[in-house]
């Protein structure tokens, strides 16, 4: 792809392109040149790094000053094309990269290659993130008996993700977007769960300041109420995105009709999926099944703004590519793995939705996400 771009090199700063490229967020920067192998530099902890990457040129970084010739050097040519992540480096960085390593260069925005490399994942990358969604299989079943005992949505989320980080979770769910922060999901219950939130989701949540803004917060949840629990897994770097519902007493006929609807517009949405399709098909596709389903009335948001989107890449962040949204006219490929979403706004009870992560093969989706996907009825204790 950089050969294409006419690049002849690039230089990688952020975290989830480090471990995507030399498998260790240690590093300082990766050099990847048009032709030959890449370069890993480092700072203080050359040796830790060494001995995190598999990759054989490890160094420590030059003095500013000598990183032009030193990479020069690396790609046996002189550099005239360069690539840097423009969609996240900031922008102080960003002038002081330029300024002092690659003055007169011709500079080009190299995150719409790093971002399509990755959306394909390599069969490494799936056992991660099978991994990531067996660790959260077991924390969703302890909610029933945490939910039992009467808690709030952050204590809740707290007994959960404290589980997950026993198991191993890496306690952190990494976004690429600008200002979209997220903790490991979002616990909500009720009609706080229809409340918006900046972050890119269908869900949103008052969270419990200002502060954040979105996610689980400070109510208490009581008895006959909807409860979704979006919780990430992780493993190894990788995520596996799923939601599940919980009801505190006997799941009423409207949130049992929503759910049943939702059911069935996840089986044809999977059946429909397949390579060469784009995002906006699969969008237009859902928005399809939802009407054929009763489901219009609240599908993927309340009033005439719905989320713009009904699934997402999914990998080492959280938003990768693709997205299946309304003008996304990303091909699909064999390799990727996508989160989706559909859900449904109650008034009188909340979001009603799950979400499960899959692999796209040449002929099928196939789940990677694999806990019991009904909505478990609670008994709470009086």
């Amino acid at each position: 792809m950089m050969s294409q771009e006419g690049m002849d090199g690039a230089l990688f700063f952020q975290n989830a392109d480090l471990l995507y490229l030399c498998g260790t967020t240690q590093a300082e920067t990766v050099f990847v040149p048009r032709r030959g192998a890449p370069l890993v530099l480092a700072r203080a902890i050359v040796d830790r790094v060494r001995s995190e990457s598999s990759l054989p040129d490890v160094e420590p970084v030059p003095p500013w000053n000598e990183l032009r010739s030193r990479l020069e050097s690396h790609a046996r040519c002189r550099l005239k094309t360069f690539g840097l992540e423009l969609d996240v480096l900031p922008v102080a960085f960003f002038r002081r990269v330029r300024q002092a390593v690659l003055d007169g260069l011709d500079l080009l925005d190299v995150s719409p290659l790093i971002r399509r490399a990755r959306s394909i994942k390599s069969a490494f990358e799936i056992r991660q993130m099978q991994a990531a969604a067996r660790l959260i299989d077991r924390v969703y079943q302890t909610a029933p008996a945490v939910l039992a005992e009467g808690v709030t949505e952050m204590g809740l989320e707290g007994r959960l993700t404290g589980l997950a980080r026993s198991l191993g979770h890496q306690g952190i769910t990494r976004l690429r977007g600008f200002n979209q922060e997220l903790y490991f999901g979002h616990t909500l219950s009720g009609t706080s769960s229809l409340v918006r939130a900046k972050v890119n989701s269908p869900t949103g949540g008052w969270g419990v300041s200002p502060g954040l803004g979105q996610g689980a917060g400070t109510r208490t949840i009581g008895p006959d109420e909807l409860v979704s629990i979006d919780i990430c897994g992780a493993y190894g770097g990788y995520l596996a995105d799923q939601t599940r519902l919980f009801f505190t007493g006997p799941v009423p006929d409207e949130v049992n009709r929503a759910y049943e609807g939702l059911l069935k517009l996840i089986q044809n949405l999977t059946d429909f999926i397949r390579p060469g399709l784009t995002g906006e098909a699969v969008y237009a596709r859902a928005f399809a099944l939802a009407d054929k389903n009763g489901l219009s009335q609240g599908f993927m948001g309340l009033g005439p703004e719905r989320c713009p989107f009904v699934g997402h890449g999914v990998g080492i962040e959280m938003d990768e590519w693709p997205v299946l949204a309304k003008r996304d006219r990303t091909a699909l490929a064999p390799g990727m793995t996508l989160a989706i979403e559909p859900r449904v706004l109650l008034p009188n009870f909340g979001v009603v939705g799950f979400e499960d992560t899959f692999l796209l093969t040449e002929d099928s989706l196939e789940p990677i996400t694999c806990s019991d996907r009904r909505i478990i009825e609670v008994s709470m204790a009086s």
